[in-house]
């Protein structure tokens, strides 16, 4: 995962666990995992595993389910990232240009795989992943949200995002009223 990534959700975690609790938090974490979470800069690719280390330490400390802490960092880190003018810009650019884009967005969050999007009908989007079968959950769902998120910011309603297992990865089936 880029290190800007990983750093914008430890400014959210730290928020939401306040300066004592996230201490406890990096403590739950194995020695090398501490070790490289200290060490990230915006420029790093810290591996998926210590940013998921990170999530369930924190899930842990908080009592919280580790998926829907997740979601949330997922949600908050693409909204936050996403500032108010690119906001207004999102919700004046077409279906085609939004899902043209997210190969770009996509490279500056992860440094494995592709994403290969196309429209298949109107409010509806085709989006894989490829070069990467084994994915794991916790960077599919990451994908997911940002997916659903950054539709929904760019104004569309009614956003679904379904997930498909295939042989040489995951696609990710959007639909959304324009």
């Amino acid at each position: 995962m880029s290190g800007a990534l990983v750093l914008e959700h430890r400014r959210i975690l730290a928020d939401l666990c306040g300066p004592a609790r996230f201490e406890q938090v990096l403590l739950r974490l194995p020695a090398d995992a501490r070790r490289e979470y200290d060490e990230i800069t915006p420029v790093a690719w810290p591996r998926v595993s210590t940013a998921e280390a990170v999530v369930r330490a924190a899930a842990a400390e908080l009592g919280r389910d580790f998926v829907e802490l997740h979601e949330h960092l997922a949600r908050t880190g693409v909204e936050k990232t996403l500032t108010t003018l690119w906001r207004l810009l999102l919700r004046f650019t077409s279906d085609d240009a939004l899902v043209a884009r997210t190969p770009r967005i996509y490279a500056r969050a992860l440094n494995r795989g592709e994403l290969v999007p196309r429209i298949t009908g109107i409010g509806r989007a085709e989006i894989r992943i490829a070069g990467w079968p084994d994915i794991p959950e916790f960077s599919s769902r990451g994908i997911r949200i940002a997916i659903e998120t950054v539709l929904r910011l760019a104004g569309r309603t009614d956003v679904r995002i379904d997930e498909e297992l295939r042989h040489d990865g995951r696609a990710f089936l959007a639909s959304w009223r324009p």
